[in-house]
């Protein structure tokens, strides 16, 4: 069980598991290590009430801008989020560390097609 569907069972639906094994932040996708990383600073409440007030894309700009300060990468050992592309249209967030296998991935696949 993922650390998200324990705490999804707090809120109505508004944190989920997506098909690809990410969490679904009512509509803000984000990767286990960067799930894991948000709730290190923001409690799983706070994240559901940023997306429902700001909206996925503008919640994913404030999380990025949050995690782009000096002192918060710092504080997490060089590590921030970024703007990822899913599966999916939903907007999405991964950890800055996993910008090349998330890539890397993207080419293989293309490649076989």
């Amino acid at each position: 069980m993922k650390i998200w569907e324990v705490h999804s069972l707090q809120f109505e639906g508004d944190i989920r598991t997506t098909p690809e094994g990410d969490a679904d932040i009512a509509g803000l996708v984000v990767s286990e290590k960067a799930y894991l990383l948000a709730v290190r600073e923001f409690r799983p409440a706070q994240l559901v009430k940023l997306v429902r007030d700001e909206g996925a894309q503008a919640a994913a700009a404030i999380l990025i801008a949050h995690y782009s300060q000096p002192e918060v990468i710092k504080a997490n050992a060089g590590r921030g989020l970024i703007a990822a592309r899913g599966h999916s249209l939903d907007p999405m967030v991964r950890r800055s560390d996993e910008e090349a296998t998330a890539l890397a991935t993207g080419r293989q696949e293309r490649a076989k097609s």
